[in-house]
């Protein structure tokens, strides 16, 4: 039973997967590059400076756009030292403290956003940001501290409350963090500032609490990730048939949840409902007949029945389909638990 519970967790895990996807755009990052790289050029050679400027800032936000975070900063980097005005200065420096910031570079994004102080002392969104970069480098005095200052400049923001909260939490200060929270979404109410003060009564072991707040927040803003969430919670504490119910009406929600549709076929078959169990498996493997997650949790629903043969065919497609380290290697144990051992 605990090996069972094991990988039913690693599968629940693994659902997130089935959230990503490509997004087509037109043309390529590297055409819109190119492009902006010799109209810079152009414009530089034909001493046009403020039209460098405006190329060389579409080419950071683009570079941002694409996820090249450190490109992006390094022309955010350019435009300071052209000697910019104050308030272009602060401005910059704001931006690539957010691009130093995506890109995990805690410390120069927390140099950015004190540089930004330096020049703007009552900018409000630079402390903000410093104080996020802070919690993220995980120098927690540092933006309890500037959290705190948010707080008194801009009582009625909810942004360092939420910020502060977290922070709170992370520390296992969860009284702190709750009250921070309801106090945030007394200001503005946001779904994931509901999905953090549920965690945060998790932690705490106050179960109903967690519902409550969930369910409260349904009434609020009806959301699926607030069903999602509550059958995660009902599902951890062994109530699989409340849990299948909070994951049905998330689907009812959005119905393009294929995450919550995977966690419905692992869950139904535990219950002893294998007709829903393969009613949701046929749609998955139909939408995602290359994905080592779907396959897998198909052979573990098959091997638990006893169904050995159709287990292991689709284990053995999962040793093809390129899985992740993790999924590998159950798949692996599963084959061997079989007498299979590894394909080859």
């Amino acid at each position: 039973m605990k090996k069972r519970n094991v990988i039913f967790g690693v599968l629940v895990v693994s659902c997130i997967a089935l959230r990503a996807g490509a997004v087509p755009v037109a043309g390529t990052p590297e055409e819109t590059t190119s492009r902006l790289q010799r109209a810079i050029d152009r414009a530089s050679e034909q001493g046009n400076y403020q039209h460098v400027q405006s190329l060389r800032l579409e080419l950071a936000e683009h570079y941002a756009g694409t996820g090249a975070y450190a490109l992006a900063a390094r022309q955010y980097e350019l435009l300071l030292a052209s000697r910019p005005s104050r308030r272009e200065r602060v401005a910059f420096f704001i931006e690539l403290g957010k691009m130093r910031d995506a890109d995990h570079n805690y410390g120069g994004a927390i140099q950015s956003f004190e540089d930004a102080l330096h020049d703007e002392a009552r900018s409000w969104e630079a402390r903000l940001l410093l104080a996020r970069a802070y919690d993220q480098a995980e120098l927690n005095t540092k933006a309890i501290e500037v959290y705190k200052r948010c707080i008194e400049l801009k009582p009625a923001a909810w942004e360092p409350y939420e910020g502060i909260a977290h922070v709170y939490q992370q520390l296992g200060f969860l009284n702190k963090a709750v009250l921070n929270y309801q106090k945030s979404i007394t200001l503005e109410k946001r779904p994931e500032t509901y999905l953090a003060l549920a965690d945060a009564y998790v932690r705490q072991g106050n179960i109903n609490a967690a519902k409550d707040i969930l369910q409260q927040a349904k009434a609020v803003l009806p959301r699926a990730d607030y069903d999602v969430r509550l059958g995660e919670i009902y599902s951890h504490h062994g109530d699989l048939r409340k849990a299948c119910e909070a994951w049905e009406e998330a689907l009812k929600a959005d119905a393009h949840r294929d995450d919550v549709r995977l966690q419905l076929a692992l869950a139904y078959d535990r219950l002893g409902r294998p007709s829903d169990s393969d009613r949701m498996f046929k749609r998955l493997i139909t939408a995602y007949p290359l994905s080592p997650v779907v396959h897998f949790s198909r052979a573990w629903v098959l091997y638990a029945r006893g169904d050995r043969d159709g287990a292991r065919h689709e284990a053995l497609a999962v040793q093809q389909l390129g899985p992740t380290a993790i999924v590998g290697h159950f798949n692996e144990e599963l084959l061997t638990q079989m007498g299979k051992g590894k394909a080859g």
